[in-house]
């Protein structure tokens, strides 16, 4: 290959049937030497990208100043927790030297931390970038204020009702103090002129999901940048009859065109002529990209494996991912499951970048992204999924076919 094909980024197979990539096209595509890289082969051809960790999920606290009924505590009997600075510290000291971000949330409600403002300076200090997701009650304008300084760069807001009877049944509060604080943080970045994204995150139920159109018309009102629409875990019976993904979930297991067919829309204005015509279109056929959702695979994919994200409990525990973070049970696919924690390591014996690299590690994650589980949900459950110790394949732990992350049921911001 010349050396003009090369800085045009084109690639030739040498003799050997090996593909050679210029160094300048691996920065550009921001593989650095040495790193791990993955190699995906899908509709479109080759896909090469960067296995490296992107982002990490710290849980600094378990504890919460709420006690809302879709909680992972009505199910568990863990102790709770607030992460100590030191344990913090050694987190950020053991991360790589690349970008990765760190998102504070988990089982908890990060703004309880004793020392919360501590560590969020602490991390961009070290110009890391970080993001919140918060329940929103606690966010008060001096607060906020802080938070907009410190150049946060994504705060989330869980805002789980678009009227006060949605959000009450579910938090058990009105819904006043969250909206206050959205706003707040609308005003404080126009303010600051900080580039900072303000999202919203709603869990669906049975009880919220007709507030879903006002909660969007609050969304506009307010100026947030985003919404993020997942699914409740049922952790508990009550929980279970709320939920709305019990057909979807089995629809997940087949093709598409399989149950019903698919539309290409090119992109068209939404208004009173064309909003009558595509309504319909949910109903009747699937539609490639889905409007307004994202277009990435939603089916048979672990997202924490293909993206580079792990979790971090607040005792230090590392975690492929935010299900296998604590032990819980799940009604999922018609029956009751044991999800069983994973610890891969912990961070107070090992940097993250160890932890990253380590072979086991790296040959669980290939594992997670083959996803060469069972279709369970086309199949229904049975006794070799009550926990995810293994299934029907005879899968080592952790079995993921049941995992409703990996189906699209439940989205993390």
């Amino acid at each position: 290959m010349s050396e003009e094909e090369r800085r045009a980024g084109r690639l030739a197979l040498d003799q050997s049937d090996d593909l050679s990539l210029p160094r300048d096209l691996l920065a550009r595509a921001g593989l650095q030497p040495g790193e791990e890289v993955i190699c995906e082969t899908g509709p479109e051809g080759l896909c090469l990208r960067s296995g490296a960790l992107r982002k990490a999920y710290a849980e600094i606290t378990s504890a919460c100043n709420l006690a809302c009924a879709t909680c992972i505590r009505n199910a568990w009997e863990e102790p709770v927790g607030h992460m100590p600075v030191e344990r913090f510290r050694r987190l950020l000291d053991g991360l790589p030297e690349h970008p990765v971000t760190l998102s504070l949330a988990g089982f908890g409600e990060p703004l309880v931390h004793p020392h919360f403002l501590e560590l969020v300076r602490l991390a961009r200090d070290r110009n890391t970038r970080v993001e919140i997701i918060t329940n929103g009650t606690l966010l008060d304008p001096a607060l906020v204020r802080e938070v907009i300084r410190l150049g946060v760069a994504q705060v989330t807001v869980s805002l789980d009702g678009g009227d006060d009877g949605a959000y009450a049944a579910i938090r058990g509060l009105p819904l006043a103090p969250a909206l206050k604080a959205i706003g707040a943080l609308v005003e404080a970045r126009r303010r600051a002129r900080r580039p900072m994204e303000i999202g919203v995150a709603f869990v669906a139920t049975r009880r919220s999901i007709g507030s879903l159109p006002a909660l969007l018309g609050l969304a506009r009102e307010h100026e947030v940048d985003f919404v993020s629409v997942s699914n409740v875990v049922p952790h508990t019976a009550e929980m279970a009859a709320d939920m709305l993904w019990q057909g979807a979930a089995w629809a997940s297991s087949f093709r598409s065109g399989s149950w019903r067919p698919r539309l290409d829309v090119g992109r068209m204005d939404l208004d009173d002529l064309t909003r009558p015509a595509l309504a319909p279109i949910w109903d009747r056929a699937l539609t490639w990209p889905p409007p307004g959702i994202s277009g990435e695979p939603r089916r048979n994919t672990c997202r924490f494996a293909h993206e580079g994200m792990l979790a971090v409990s607040w005792d230090g525990r590392v975690a492929p991912c935010l299900s296998l973070l604590h032990a819980h049970p799940e009604f999922v696919n018609g029956h009751w499951k044991e999800v069983k924690a994973l610890a891969v390591s912990h961070v107070d014996e090992r940097d993250l970048k160890d932890i990253w690299g380590d072979p086991e590690y790296r040959k669980l994650r290939e594992r997670l992204r083959a996803f060469d589980f069972p279709a369970c949900f086309a199949c229904g459950g049975c006794p070799e999924t009550e926990t995810n110790e293994t299934d029907c394949y005879g899968s080592p732990f952790p079995a993921c076919s049941e995992c409703l992350w990996a189906q699209g049921i439940v989205l993390c911001p």
